[in-house]
């Protein structure tokens, strides 16, 4: 038996994930916009083992002296080597280069939910204190979780592992993702933007500011239902100059710039460009169908969305989100690796591993296939960018803000979903429910 076979015979899936299906084929059967509905994902069953098949992949690392060592990884299914689709193989062949470069390393990848109750975090935090023997060496973990996990002591600090090189090169919210306090805690390896897709045969451009937006006579939906306020607000907001924290890291929000985009809400839905029915979408992928329908000429999209689906795509073109005055601002959501061993010998070769899976090669192959977006410019001049929409997308990155996360942060999120859903229902003018948000966070 191989080496690969021998890694792959390793990878024992310990969760299941069920696979929540976003563009159901009866919603989609009588769409105007999608040309076929998108080919639903395998299920991934409890437990198998994964034959990845050889793949091209970079000059692998130089070889360490032998360790004796298993690498523990806690992941999630969809960034694991279990998908039985390219990414998974990919992956899978990309640990399987670095075990033969560390002949006596050997890598498990262990399967966990991805948040809540029994997710990577809670794990983490359970595990630490109850039972340290069974943590991982290296954790991929929500970039939005990874400075609570800092916070918190879980992860180490990588200051002295990682190549300064290769921090240099991430994207500008990749830099911000991944440093708490000065020290640097993670490395994001993949993320998703949001961007605007707007039906051709009614728009010949995109509007870039409100005015236009208000002026079109169009229909323009995004996520504005559910408990905690979207990142299509945030964006709006964070465009507009508003701040979420003060320098002390407290709930801190901007009364005046709140009420004027609370003011482009509320002219939006008298105007009938912002139809009733956002509050009733939690997610982005809850806005699509709509889309597909023709029944909305834009509306926001993940780009993880619209890269699955651009090949079935028909009179749909990209652009950013519409802002105040045209600023550029979208929010990257995403995954980052972290270490968690304090063994110096397995912390080092954890860090040898991320630098690994971010080999520009190595970090393109994966990401393309997995249908996620870089986070190292490096890797991104592997893509290449011939094509407009990738061209397009590492624009967004370089004026992307990592999603904001902290003490206080879910109270912040609380606040302003209840100001936007006040002004959308016609419940409170924009001034009074932005006063009535920052009274809500001075209780």
């Amino acid at each position: 038996m191989d080496k690969q076979e021998n890694f792959s015979s390793r990878i024992i899936l310990k969760l299941s994930l069920g696979l929540a299906l976003l563009l159901a084929a009866t919603v989609l059967a009588g769409c105007d916009l999608l040309a076929k509905p998108t080919a639903p994902p395998p299920e991934p069953t409890a437990t198998s083992v994964i034959k990845p098949t050889p793949v091209p992949s970079p000059t692998a690392p130089p070889p360490s002296a032998p360790t004796g060592i298993t690498l523990t990884i806690w992941t999630i299914e969809p960034l694991s080597p279990a998908p039985s689709g390219e990414s998974g193989r990919i992956l899978a062949h990309q640990l399987a280069e670095f075990e033969a470069a560390h002949p006596d390393v050997a890598v498990e990848c262990i399967l966990k939910k991805p948040h809540g109750k029994g997710g990577i975090l809670d794990f983490l935090r359970t595990a630490s204190a109850a039972a340290p023997a069974v943590l991982p060496d290296l954790v991929a973990i929500d970039m939005a979780e990874l400075g609570e996990a800092a916070r918190a002591g879980l992860v180490q600090p990588l200051d002295d592992l990682i190549s300064s090189k290769l921090v240099k090169n991430l994207f500008p919210f990749a830099h911000q993702a991944c440093r708490l306090e000065g020290q640097l805690v993670g490395i994001p390896f993949e993320a998703d933007v949001e961007h605007l897709a707007y039906n051709t045969s009614k728009l010949e451009s995109p509007p870039l500011t409100w005015t236009e937006v208000l002026t079109e006579g169009i229909t323009y939906v995004f996520p504005a239902g559910g408990e905690q306020v979207s990142d299509a607000f945030l964006i709006q907001y964070l465009a507009a100059g508003g701040q979420l924290f003060d320098e002390d890291g407290r709930p801190a929000l901007d009364e005046d710039v709140l009420a004027e985009v609370l003011g482009f809400y509320r002219d939006g839905r008298e105007a009938g460009v912002i139809p009733p029915s956002v509050l009733g979408f939690k997610t982005l992928d809850d806005c699509w169908p709509l889309y597909l329908s023709a029944k909305a000429t834009m509306a926001h999209v993940s780009s993880q969305r619209f890269m699955a689906d651009r090949e079935l795509l028909k009179s749909t073109a990209f652009g950013p989100i519409p802002t105040r005055d045209g600023t550029v601002v979208t929010i990257a959501q995403g995954w980052a690796w972290a270490v968690v061993t304090d063994d110096p010998a397995r912390r080092d070769l954890a860090a040898r591993l991320i630098e690994w899976l971010l080999e520009p090669e190595n970090s393109a192959a994966w990401n393309r296939a997995a249908g996620h977006l870089p986070t190292r410019r490096a890797a991104f001049e592997v893509w290449g960018t011939r094509d407009p929409y990738i061209a397009f997308l590492k624009g967004q990155l370089e004026a992307a803000h990592v999603r904001p996360s902290g003490p206080g942060w879910d109270e912040i999120l609380a606040a302003l979903q209840k100001a936007v859903r006040d002004v959308l229902m016609g419940k409170a003018t924009p001034k009074e429910a932005a006063a009535s948000a920052l009274a809500a966070l001075e209780r």
